[in-house]
């Protein structure tokens, strides 16, 4: 503590800024190094607890904010003037420089972006898109050999978007520590980010169902709790959404990831949490044919044997901060995206050592994360890109009933003579400008407002732990 001006002494939560410390540190490492805070003039949109800029490993300059996270109790102080009030002090081995900034709501202001994450996302929702127009009808569209296998492994879509899902989780958890209720908080945000649009397609799905899922009030249920990935059966782990059965893999990470994360705090223990999930897919894989009637099935689509790839992005998390000081990090990161044709040819073409050849798919993809953190390539990050990874949610679960609808327009295309690359690339297109639109409808009116809204309830209900300001 430290007597200041009015003889007011300000009391200071070290867990609040440790935590703020960590999260700024690792904000400064993915976004090329440069500070997010500095002294005086807070970036825009954003506004931590405190912001600041670390000169070393124990020096840094604070900016301590007014109103919901502070509380001044004295009435005859209702709020310093901006910039009036500063000092200078060490305390639990910080030397701190504090100065009173203006009164600002944390609840909506919003985090910031990492556009080289959205492209990614917008690749995944691509790639899935691009798979599905060649697959999903029937007969499929036959494309040439040379071609076909980048079109057919578009299903690698789905786990890049687990990698790059949990790499992004790790990087929104710091900002739960300044909260009282902080598992409550990331639990609402996450269900408001998935739950409204999913439920919309449920809805979608009782009027035009063309998988023929079982719709009962049992299998909604299953669906709307969320718990539908451990109960096998069609319309159950399958979901009665199109391609929802990813969403039933990502609501269990995501009731599971506090304890993960709070276990791993760096890349070695990441590393161990990898090696117990493969050994916990493995013993599910040899004991579910005594549970199920069709353990294949089951396996496949369960977060048992999807978890490893989650931890590969956990991995990434942790390794783009240890490289993205080095001096020759653009020669790593050119070097980590290189090695992803590598690995993709090695992956679909025989059998690789060590773990199933299915989980160095999760080492392919966290190779991109890094790599595109440490060194963005204009063809994969642009505003285009970019802007599709924010809308990929909406994109993924909107587009294979869109495709459904374009199968009497596919069935021409097939029979209308020409070329089959020429063909596919057409029913490409026409699906794409379809999905894209309809996607990027729904999530201005739907999927963002209410994320926006359910942030709101969440910081409400989640409460902001205080830093105190009292008088002598």
């Amino acid at each position: 503590m430290q007597e200041i001006a009015n003889e007011a002494i300000i009391e200071i939560d070290f867990m609040v800024l440790d935590a703020t410390r960590r999260r700024v540190a690792q904000e400064r490492a993915f976004a090329g190094g440069q500070s997010k805070a500095c002294f005086g003039q807070p970036p825009h949109n954003y506004v931590p607890a405190i912001a600041f800029e670390s000169a070393s490993d124990c020096t840094i300059r604070v900016i301590v904010q007014i109103g919901k996270l502070i509380h001044m109790s004295a009435p005859s102080h209702p709020k310093p003037p901006t910039c009036c009030v500063s000092s200078a002090f060490s305390i639990g081995g910080y030397h701190l420089n504090l100065r009173w900034t203006d009164t600002v709501d944390t609840t909506t202001t919003k985090p910031i972006r990492y556009p080289y994450l959205n492209a990614l996302r917008g690749l995944a929702a691509l790639w899935v898109v691009v798979v599905h127009v060649a697959m999903m009808p029937q007969p499929r569209m036959e494309l040439p050999d040379w071609f076909d296998i980048y079109v057919t492994k578009g299903v690698m879509g789905v786990e890049l978007f687990f990698v790059v899902s949990a790499f992004s989780l790790c990087l929104s958890m710091p900002r739960h520590a300044g909260e009282e209720r902080p598992q409550l908080g990331f639990a609402l945000r996450r269900f408001f980010r998935i739950a409204p649009l999913f439920y919309l397609m449920i809805i979608v799905t009782g009027f035009f169902n063309p998988a023929d899922f079982a719709y009962n009030w049992k299998s909604i249920a299953a669906n709307m709790l969320f718990i539908f990935n451990f109960i096998p059966g069609h319309g159950y782990q399958t979901s009665v959404v199109l391609a929802g059965w990813t969403i039933g893999v990502e609501m269990v990470f995501y009731l599971i990831f506090p304890f993960i994360y709070a276990r791993t705090r760096n890349i070695w223990l990441s590393i161990v949490a990898l090696c117990l999930s493969l050994v916990v897919a493995k013993v599910f894989s040899m004991t579910i044919a005594h549970f199920v009637a069709d353990p294949g099935t089951y396996s496949l689509l369960s977060i048992f044997y999807r978890a490893p790839i989650f931890m590969f992005g956990l991995i990434a998390f942790y390794a783009t901060p240890l490289l993205k000081d080095r001096p020759d990090k653009k020669y790593i990161g050119a070097a980590l995206l290189a090695s992803v044709p590598v690995l993709f040819y090695a992956v679909t073409s025989g059998p690789l050592p060590f773990i199933d050849q299915y989980y160095w798919e999760g080492l392919m993809f966290a190779c991109l994360v890094v790599g595109l953190g440490l060194c963005p390539i204009r063809p994969l990050v642009n505003p285009l890109i970019a802007w599709i990874g924010e809308i990929s949610y909406s994109v993924y679960l909107v587009h294979s009933p869109i495709i459904v609808l374009l199968f009497p327009l596919y069935k021409e295309i097939q029979a209308s003579g020409m070329s089959r690359l020429a063909g596919y690339f057409i029913a490409l297109g026409i699906t794409l400008l379809c999905v894209i639109s309809v996607a990027a409808l729904t999530y201005k009116w739907i999927e963002n407002p209410i994320n926006e809204w359910g942030k709101r309830v969440a910081a409400s209900l989640a409460g902001r732990k205080q830093m105190a300001l009292v008088t002598a």
